[in-house]
Formats: structure tokens, C-alpha cells, sequence
């Protein structure tokens, strides 16, 4: 018998609570992330260690490969599952260890003194691959006719050149502002009504671009893209896209005028889930997602395009209903023979070979998309996104450590760890205000659904498919839409119904999504030729500008505080109808007087 045997057999004979004493003597003696690192390197080296029935790793079921997705490798234990505490109805409950879920590395606070000077810099972007100007000039050459709507009393020098656009405004003697929408990094949105539309394109979205030169360019390209793409798609291909209704220069501003959808996914989770409403985003409908998704996906990449920039915020509801969605956003799309920057993509949904300087190509879709479903079905954002550092420790410990070529290769690695092959892969960077050195602990795809209350073997395997640290072992778009995963249930999701008892953010919901009271019945067209439920955003305008005042994504615990507060003491009516000031205004006129800058 073998030492390791002796020790594991002297453990077995005594009590639990001897042998956690016994345990946490010899961790006292030794460093506790030099343990971490040990074990993880172990089972890298070892992965029968993974799979090993009733030993130390608590014997979890190994999820079986698909034969057409590539494989995964074994990069992490598959910890136990964990089972999650229930309401009386069967609801997973907040976690009552909120550590064991949420914190997925250790911050040890460390001396600038004692930190490579590399690991303290902040890198600059980098490029990646060579324009070819030849061909570049042999490629055929498109147009598209835009308008330009001036004003002779306007010469566009003028000290103020932003568009400045208020509520019951008329927008080049046509678009009547009706509401904000939201407000990104390079554009304002707001639904209007077409004075010169009927049916099913009477009431459109706008969006207003922000009036610098770098982002005129950017809005403009997603318009390039847009019409380039309604060249090269079929019909039933194009239906995936947003629908381009105008493009118009007026006050030296751009707009661009779109199909009007409903709320994005984000706002849609969020509303529901502070207002206490039964859970939307089921497991049945993350598949429905992913299933659109993925179609989206399909065909953008058969056409070279890489989106690089899927996040909650940029998929919109069609149909609540029948969980119907679209994608949105293509200002940060790259053609695959485009020369690519290294800074792309919203750092929650940032892929490894991104954030490592690696070239890159459609598979930082894949990876994106696999960390929106985690979301959408938890609440909560995979990994965690306070800084770079933070971000790559996230991924080791779900994810496992990134292989040598990465690190190798990478051009921003350096900066981020110690790429010297066999080196711990612990990170160095700001925590909480400090400079820290992270260690990451080990754990799973399995073990994070495990917490929140679903033990599908195979939504974990699709999950963890996706989420590859190593590009080349991610599947396709085409290759994702074959996994079991998605082959083995109907496609067909059962009706969300939001009962009267649930208070007036549930009866606003249904005001707004009418089929949602005859959950038997269609959704029906409130003007001739619509195909949607109603007009206009599901929430709360007073709640779509909360979203996007306390949006950095990190959920800032002072806003979280605020929230619990009004859910306990007011209920879930009172959150739906006040806004975050505090004052009581209905949803269409809680932009009267206000300005966008």
C-alpha cells in the first residue's frame, strides 16, 4: 500500500469531524492557493482523476462528448452537484452561502515592489492581420442613396453641433418622438411615429448618432453592413436581421431608422426579477434563445461577418409570448478579411483569445453567446468583469487553465500573467481598491447550474462546449444547432402567465403584452400589418433609465441595497410605477421635458 493509500484509508477510520481537524492542521502548515494550484495541475495532468467514481472529487457524472461538436477536454474537476434550497413551490432560493457560488478566487493583497513591472502597465489594443490593398481594389463596389435634409438657417459651424431631442418632437418634418429607449456608447434611441408611415411600420425606433467623426463612421458602417448583407441573404436569411427602414443626414447628425421591436433581454430579466414576477427565462426558453441565436450566428458567419459584440443589451424581444428575439447592434461587426483590434467585445462576454492579444475569428461569437444563456438563466453575470485580471481568474476557475500556445502566443498575456511554461497561472491586479495577486479556485459549468436549482447534464455540455477556453476546440454555429441540447426538446416553450395577484408590475406587463391574458390565443396585431403584441417598450420608462444609470455591470452593491429596500417595504406594484427619483409618474409621461444630450 502506497503512502497516498495509507494516509487516504487513516482518514476514512476516523469521525468527519477528526478528520476535518486533522485536514485543516495540515492545510495551517502549508499555503492554501500553493494547495489549489497543486490540485489543479494534478488533474490536468491526471483527468481519470476527474472521472474518479467515489473519490475525493465526490464522484459527479462525466458529461459525455457529443459526436458532433468537438470534444471537450478535461480542463476542471466536475465538482459535486450542489443542491440548491427550494420555496414551497419548488423555487430555487438565494443561495445561503453566497461565497461558495460567488467567489471564484482568492485576492492576496501584494507589494507593487514585489510585482514584474510589466503586470503593472496597461496595454495599448493591438491589431491583428494585414490589409491587402490589391484586393482591396479589385473588390466590387456598392452604393446606397441617403438623404441629406437641410436647414438654410443652419451651417453646421455653430458652437453647439449636437442634436439635441426632447419628447413630442418632430425629427426632419417626420418622426414624431414618442419615448427614449436607451442611450449607448456611440448613438441615443427613441421610438417615434412615422407621420409619413402606416401599418406595420407606423411607429419605428430612431437612432440618433452621437456627433463626432469616429462615430458617425461607426454608425455608418453598421449601415454599410446592414445593406451589404441584404444583398448577399436570401429572404428567409434576412428576417434574423433588423430591419433598415431609413438613413437620413439632417443638423449634422445621422439617423437611422429601424423596425420597432421590444425591450432587450436585459431589461426584460431585470424588470422581472426586481419586480419578484415568476422566472421568464426557464430553461425551455434559454434553448429558444440559443436556438435563434445560433441561426443569427449561422448566417452572419457563412457571410464573414463576426458580430463581436452579443451582450443582453443587444438581443430584443419580438414576441414575449413566444420568446421570439432578434439580434441588433452591428457597429462593431468586422468582416473575417477586416484588420481586427484586440478591443472589441463588452468585457463580461469577452473571449480568452481576445483579452490575450490572439488573433481571432467567429468563435468569440460562440464564446459571447455562451455566457449570455449562463445569465439569462442565473441572473447574474458568469465571470466576473472589475477589471481584466479578475476577468481571466473568472475563467480559470470555471474554465480551467489556458493552454501554453495561448500564453505563448498571445501579444497581451505578458501583461496579465507569468507566461513562463509551468508557471501557477494566478494574475496580478486591482481588487477592491488594492493591488492583489488572484488565485483562482476550481470549479464548474455543473456545479453553477447545480446552484440554481438545474442538474441537466446536458445543458452543462452544451454550456461548457461553448465556452472553450481554446478557440479551435469551440464548435461552430452549424455544429452548436446539432447538440442534444438542443435536438432533444420541442422548440415549443409553454406560455408565461402572470396571474392578477401579482400586483401592478404584473397586470403593466400584460397591459403591454395582451396575448399574455388568453395564453391559448395568438398574439394579435393592434394595427393592420403589425406582427407584434402591442406598441412600444414592456417596462417601465422610468425603469429602462435606471437600467441604464446603474448599468456598469458590475451591480453595484449600494443600488442592489436600494432595490431590497423598495421590494420589501413598498412591493413590487410600488417599484413598477416610481421611478428612481422617487416621484410617481405614469410610463408615457415619464419623459415629459426631458432633453437628451
Amino acid at each position: 500500500m502506497s503512502s497516498e493509500q495509507a494516509v487516504l484509508e487513516a482518514l476514512r477510520s476516523l469521525e468527519p469531524s477528526a478528520a476535518v481537524k486533522v485536514i485543516g492542521v495540515w492545510l495551517g502548515d502549508h499555503s492554501l492557493h500553493a494547495v489549489q494550484e497543486t490540485f489543479q495541475e494534478a488533474v490536468l495532468n491526471d483527468p481519470a482523476l476527474c472521472a474518479h467514481q467515489g473519490g475525493m472529487t465526490g464522484g459527479a457524472p462525466q458529461l459525455k462528448p457529443q459526436s458532433s461538436v468537438p470534444l471537450i477536454k478535461a480542463q476542471a474537476p466536475n465538482a459535486a452537484p450542489l443542491t440548491a434550497p427550494t420555496d414551497p413551490q419548488g423555487h430555487p432560493l438565494p443561495s445561503s452561502n453566497p461565497a461558495r457560488m460567488g467567489k471564484l478566487y482568492d485576492a492576496e493583497p501584494v507589494s507593487s515592489s514585489r510585482v514584474p513591472g510589466e503586470l503593472l502597465m496597461k496595454p495599448e489594443p493591438v491589431f491583428h492581420g494585414e490589409r491587402d490593398n490589391q484586393q482591396r481594389e479589385m473588390a466590387p463596389v456598392y452604393q446606397f442613396p441617403m438623404h441629406v435634409i437641410y436647414d438654410p438657417l443652419t451651417s453646421g459651424l455653430e458652437s453647439d453641433s449636437h442634436f439635441h431631442v426632447e419628447e413630442k418632437q418632430i425629427i426632419a418634418g417626420r418622426y414624431l418622438v414618442i419615448q427614449y429607449l436607451g442611450s449607448g456608447t456611440f448613438c441615443h434611441t427613441v421610438q417615434c411615429e412615422d407621420l409619413q408611415g402606416e401599418g406595420a411600420h407606423r411607429f419605428v425606433c430612431v437612432k440618433i448618432s452621437k456627433n463626432t467623426k469616429d462615430i458617425l463612421d461607426q454608425n455608418l458602417w453598421e449601415v454599410k453592413l446592414l445593406k451589404l448583407l441584404a444583398q448577399k441573404m436570401d429572404k428567409e436569411e434576412q428576417k434574423c436581421l433588423p430591419l433598415l427602414l431609413n438613413c437620413f443626414y439632417y443638423r449634422e447628425t445621422l439617423f437611422i431608422v429601424y423596425e420597432l421591436l421590444r425591450d432587450n433581454l436585459y431589461h426584460i430579466y431585470k424588470y422581472i426579477d426586481e419586480c419578484r414576477l415568476p422566472k421568464y427565462f426557464t430553461v425551455e426558453r434559454v434553448q429558444e434563445v440559443a436556438r435563434q441565436c445560433l441561426s443569427t450566428l449561422v448566417s452572419l458567419h457563412k457571410n464573414e461577418v463576426i458580430h463581436c459584440d452579443l451582450k443582453p443589451e443587444n438581443i430584443l424581444i419580438e414576441s414575449l409570448t413566444t420568446c421570439k428575439i432578434k439580434v441588433i447592434d452591428y457597429g462593431n461587426a468586422y468582416l473575417h478579411h477586416d484588420q481586427r483590434c484586440s478591443y472589441v467585445q463588452s468585457r463580461a462576454y469577452r473571449a480568452p483569445e481576445v483579452v490575450l492579444g490572439l488573433a481571432y475569428d467567429t468563435k468569440v461569437d460562440m464564446w459571447s453567446l455562451g455566457c449570455i444563456l449562463m445569465e439569462l438563466f442565473t441572473g447574474k453575470l458568469l465571470f466576473d468583469n472589475k477589471s481584466v485580471q479578475s476577468l481571466l481568474a473568472s475563467h480559470i476557475a470555471l474554465r480551467g487553465l489556458f493552454p501554453d500556445h495561448m500564453l505563448r502566443d498571445g501579444q497581451l498575456a505578458h501583461y496579465y500573467l507569468d507566461t513562463t511554461p509551468g508557471a501557477p497561472q494566478c494574475l496580478v491586479g486591482k481588487h477592491d481598491g488594492k493591488l492583489c495577486r488572484m488565485h483562482p479556485h476550481v470549479s464548474s459549468i455543473a456545479n453553477v447550474l447545480a446552484h440554481y436549482g438545474c442538474n441537466d447534464a446536458e445543458f452543462a455540455d452544451f454550456i461548457s462546449e461553448l465556452l472553450q477556453n481554446d478557440p479551435e476546440m469551440r464548435p461552430t454555429a452549424e455544429q452548436a444547432l446539432s447538440h442534444p441540447w438542443l435536438l432533444g426538446s420541442s422548440g415549443a416553450c409553454a406560455p408565461y402567465v402572470l396571474s392578477d395577484h401579482l400586483g401592478e408590475a404584473a397586470k403593466q406587463m400584460r397591459s403591454k403584452y395582451p396575448s399574455m391574458n388568453d395564453a391559448s390565443a395568438a398574439p394579435k396585431p393592434q394595427i393592420p400589418g403589425q406582427e407584434k403584441e402591442t406598441l412600444g417598450p414592456a417596462t417601465p420608462t422610468s425603469f429602462r433609465e435606471q437600467c441604464y444609470l446603474d448599468r456598469e455591470r458590475g451591480e453595484k452593491k449600494k443600488v442592489d441595497k436600494k432595490w431590497s429596500r423598495k421590494s420589501i417595504g413598498e412591493g413590487a406594484g410600488a417599484i413598477a410605477k416610481k421611478c428612481f427619483s422617487g416621484s410617481s409618474k405614469d410610463v408615457t409621461n415619464s419623459l415629459d421635458h426631458m432633453i437628451i444630450q
